[in-house]
């Protein structure tokens, strides 16, 4: 069984990830009330590493705010809006604890499930994730998200566990792990059951967002779905060679039946229908070939995962500081090799 350490001025037992974009500041200020109310008790050190995903509304100046007054907060405001992977990438990028929990800013993943993920990593667990056994999203979300876990299984070569998200308990060295992985394209919660280590899942009983409004627009959720399913699964490609394969055995069978009933003659119509339908097949595979290759060029090209724009709070010494060795930029050594190997730009905004 797992204890948590005995902890020093510079030692945490407990970092929290929270990514935040064009969030409602009503949502941040409950949910360090949430976190304090349910860490508190564990007696466990801990931070909260905000991750200012390029907002352009109040939500900076609100974080801003409360790094500036909280001890135990660290803001990492990114260059730009580069998505939430990316974000919680650089949130774990520069945390500290033993443990590391990831969620969402709008409450809909509870602080009170956290108490129940801390036994689990007690108990000997590495990873511990919320399986969302009910949600009170609206219909569309809910099936789609429902429809694209299941395909997501089928074809994936990793068992992905199906409802979940990205709101988890990661021991210090699962994160140390992950860091580690090369890719600049991020799939999280495809990532962590890449890794192996003991894991398991708790229940989550989600619920609709109560401020504000959801910035994760369909056009994310469908990027994110073409991400997990380009980066965990080739059987897309596989599946073009049997349509492929049937098609030309359907050619085949079709020739030998006009030459033994001797009838070789089609309409226009039919002969039009026939050039249609295999040019948008043609059209289809080649687009589908053309995202994988797409990808494949994003890793090519090397561009850092994030950019740092400023970094803020008490935890982070010299916090606006220049920084040109990437060896100084994380505490951890393993930390610092993979941050390396993706080339994280540091470009902090001089006073």
């Amino acid at each position: 069984m797992k204890q948590p350490v005995t902890t020093s001025a510079k030692q945490i037992d407990l970092s929290v990830i929270v990514a935040v974009y064009n969030e409602d500041p009503r949502n941040l200020i409950r949910l360090l009330e949430r976190l304090d109310a349910n860490i508190r008790p564990l007696d466990l050190s801990y931070e909260v590493v905000f991750v200012n995903d390029g907002s352009r509304d109040i939500a900076t100046s609100a974080l801003r705010q409360i790094a500036a007054e909280c001890a135990n907060i660290k803001l990492i405001e990114l260059s730009r809006n580069f998505g939430q992977q990316a974000a919680i990438t650089a949130g774990l990028d520069h945390t500290e604890g033993r443990m590391v929990v990831n969620m969402d800013s709008d409450l809909q993943d509870p602080p009170e499930l956290i108490p129940t993920m801390f036994q689990k990593w007690k108990e000997g667990y590495d990873v511990v994730y919320a399986t969302r056994s009910r949600r009170r999203d609206r219909f569309l979300k809910r099936s789609t998200a429902y429809m694209f876990y299941r395909v997501l299984g089928a074809l994936s070569t990793v068992n992905i566990p199906q409802d979940t998200g990205d709101f988890r308990l990661m021991d210090r060295k699962v994160v140390d792990a992950l860091a580690s992985l090369p890719e600049r394209s991020r799939f999280i919660r495809g990532m962590v059951p890449w890794l192996g280590f003991k894991q398991c899942g708790v229940p989550l009983d989600r619920d609709a967002r109560e401020v504000g409004e959801s910035t994760y627009t369909v056009k994310k959720l469908l990027q994110l779905a073409v991400e997990g399913l380009i980066a965990f699964s080739v059987a897309p490609l596989y599946l073009l060679s049997i349509v492929g394969a049937s098609l030309i055995g359907l050619s085949i069978l079709a020739l030998g039946a006009m030459a033994f009933t001797g009838s070789f003659e089609l309409t226009n119509a039919q002969l039009l229908c026939c050039t249609v339908l295999f040019t948008g097949l043609q059209i289809a595979c080649v687009g589908l070939v053309a995202v994988y290759i797409s990808k494949m060029l994003d890793e090519v090209r090397r561009r850092p995962t994030y950019l740092v724009a400023r970094r803020l709070g008490t935890g982070f010494e010299n916090p606006e500081e220049d920084r040109t060795e990437t060896k100084e930029a994380t505490p951890a050594a393993a930390k610092a090799k993979a941050t390396a190997k993706r080339q994280v730009a540091f470009a902090f905004d001089k006073k």
